[in-house]
């Protein structure tokens, strides 16, 4: 039996490394980033295609943009992205290390018929006899509110679904945050869960754009607020109910 090591982000990466790394990133995505506004950069292409990925998003509109332009954020979003791959690089990079007898893969492209995705840390060790798969899905998150945690549980969800259609059946399956590591009770979540891959499907096939931001509470600190034509529309109309009122 192979024992598999795993522990928090912040017990073992520190604040000085995840800083050095993230300056990196930093400095790696500006030179790569086009300026399409004021204080405003497309960072990647756009994906074509439904990801897990955009479950992260705590917004229907910015999986939308994400999706038909690509990533599009603001000087603080750029920090917060390479902060989070720096994380991510340093943390599997010590996986790798504290684990030598269990096979690892990392950033794994995951390919289906309807969706597409990279999964943080997929590994195999033997456990009494048997090859046993596993999932490590990492957020650079200290905290998680409750609807948070239930995107990130859709989007391991979507993993596990997608590795079972490649053939690959994950049995053991881990949140991992800067404070806290969570087993995931894997066959419960994929019953809650059980159409995570059509709702991606369902972002992919959405047509036109909504009328009406989801919460606009969130609207009121979104970068992507000059641009978004959902929120000018529904500004619009909020201006014009108040002059009908006046």
């Amino acid at each position: 039996m192979v024992k598999l090591v795993i522990k928090p982000i912040a017990d073992v990466l520190s604040e000085d490394e995840i800083r050095r790394k993230t300056e990196e990133y930093v400095s790696e995505m500006l030179r790569n980033a086009q300026v399409i506004g004021d204080d405003l950069f497309l960072v990647d292409k756009p994906t074509g295609k439904a990801t897990p990925s955009l479950f992260s998003n705590d917004c229907f509109v910015k999986s939308l943009i994400k999706l038909r332009f690509g990533t599009i954020t603001n000087m603080e979003g750029i920090r917060n992205l390479a902060r989070g791959r720096a994380i991510h690089d340093l943390y599997q990079e010590w996986f790798k290390i504290a684990n030598p007898r269990v096979h690892v893969e990392v950033e794994s492209g995951i390919e289906t018929v309807d969706t597409s995705g990279r999964a943080d840390i997929i590994y195999m060790r033997e456990f009494d006899g048997e090859e046993v798969w596993g999932l490590i899905e990492l957020k650079s998150s200290w905290n998680l509110d409750e609807d948070r945690e239930r995107r990130y549980l859709k989007q391991v969800v979507s993993y596990v679904l997608m590795l079972g259609e490649a053939g690959i059946d994950i049995r053991e399956a881990y949140l991992v945050t800067m404070r806290d590591v969570r087993s995931l009770p894997i066959n419960r979540l994929k019953r809650e869960h059980q159409n995570v891959l059509a709702e991606l499907k369902a972002i992919e096939n959405y047509q036109g754009w909504p009328m009406e931001p989801p919460d606009p509470l969130l609207c009121v600190r979104c970068e992507l607020r000059p641009i978004c034509s959902t929120y000018a529309i529904y500004r619009g109309n909020k201006s014009l109910m108040n002059i009908n009122k006046a």
